[in-house]
């Protein structure tokens, strides 16, 4: 079976051909992340749905070099090699007719990103499209709306991620203004390495960095109310399963400002290793959650509400819709 790509990479819109979505169809994304490497798979739906099949993920690392030195590493880059090895053969295993790859911060960063990129074209028949910030937001916010009544509602979109942060502010289903911020978890996990500094140091570093964060959601929300705020991505996840877990609450899809205070305190309190071994994380979450939490509170004081919705969507399953949206 024959696979389609869409790239930026790839052939021109014109000369590429165009595969048309019909249910039962099999369509895929990629999200090559400054923490991780993920791949969704999905099957369109007679209902306009798009049914998750499956999830992986691969914990790369690319930000790690990136933000240090402004190149991969060729460690980093055989390791991002060997994920999409694996992710080639998962999408031929699930015939998997249309896949969509996209890079987000570290891989925009990247001086030496083309030899990497070429590779995996050339290796494993995918090619990956580098999108801009504005983007990533805009594919964040379409998977939120697939999922999220937004009817008459003003919200803002927080999206954590290795190198980055995406703040959205919509009105209803429509955005208003966003931006990207180069506040994301792994970068600044490198300041404090670069620094010499430890966990406990973070505060003064978000705040030293975080001016441009206010003055954005100051300007969009000019002092009006907002409904909610939504967080996306991984690290909203993890906190949503933590607040059952460490607050003994009933959801994961939601939570106050006190409540992530709460979490935030109790994670900050234990070491990397005790995150592991009591909570069950993974290492390359174990280590970003406080980060993501500290950044996301750091917001949250910025934005006049005391919600945080938790809808378990992020860019991949925009990039699923985007498939749908592009046939």
């Amino acid at each position: 079976m024959a696979i389609e790509t869409t790239s930026s990479l790839a052939k021109t819109p014109d000369t590429q051909p165009k595969m048309r979505v019909r249910a039962g169809t099999r369509i895929a994304a990629i999200d090559v992340g400054s923490n991780a490497i993920r791949l969704v798979i999905g099957e369109y739906q007679a209902t306009g749905e798009i049914k998750v099949l499956k999830k992986y993920r691969e914990a790369v690392r690319l930000g790690k070099d990136v933000f240090a030195t402004g190149a991969i590493s060729k460690k980093c880059a055989l390791k991002a090699i060997e994920a999409f090895e694996k992710f080639r053969g998962l999408i031929k295993e699930h015939r998997v007719e249309i896949v969509r790859a996209v890079g987000t911060s570290a891989l925009r960063e990247a001086g030496n990103r083309s030899a990497l990129l070429n590779h995996i074209a050339k290796s494993c028949g995918i090619n990956v499209e580098v999108i801009d910030g504005l983007e990533e937001g805009r594919l964040i916010f379409s998977a939120v709306t697939h999922h999220t009544d937004l009817t008459d509602k003003r919200s803002i979109l927080i999206d954590i991620g290795g190198g980055s942060v995406e703040v959205t502010l919509a009105e209803g289903p429509h955005i208003k203004a966003s931006q990207s911020f180069p506040l994301g978890t792994v970068r600044l996990l490198e300041t404090l390495n670069a620094r010499r500094l430890k966990e406990k140091h973070l505060p003064a570093i978000i705040a030293q960095n975080f001016k441009p964060v206010r003055d954005f959601i100051r300007g969009a929300t000019k002092g009006r109310t907002v409904d909610f705020a939504i967080g996306t991505g991984g690290n909203f996840e993890c906190l949503g399963k933590l607040r059952v877990a460490l607050l003994s609450k009933t959801s994961i899809h939601s939570m106050t400002r006190d409540e992530l205070q709460e979490l935030t305190d109790h994670l900050a309190s234990m070491s990397v290793k005790e995150r592991i071994q009591y909570l069950r994380l993974k290492a390359d979450r174990a280590d970003v959650v406080v980060p993501a939490a500290l950044t996301t509170l750091a917001i949250m004081e910025s934005i006049p509400t005391e919600t945080l919705l938790v809808p378990y969507v992020g860019l991949r399953d925009g990039l699923l819709a985007s498939i749908v949206e592009r046939s």
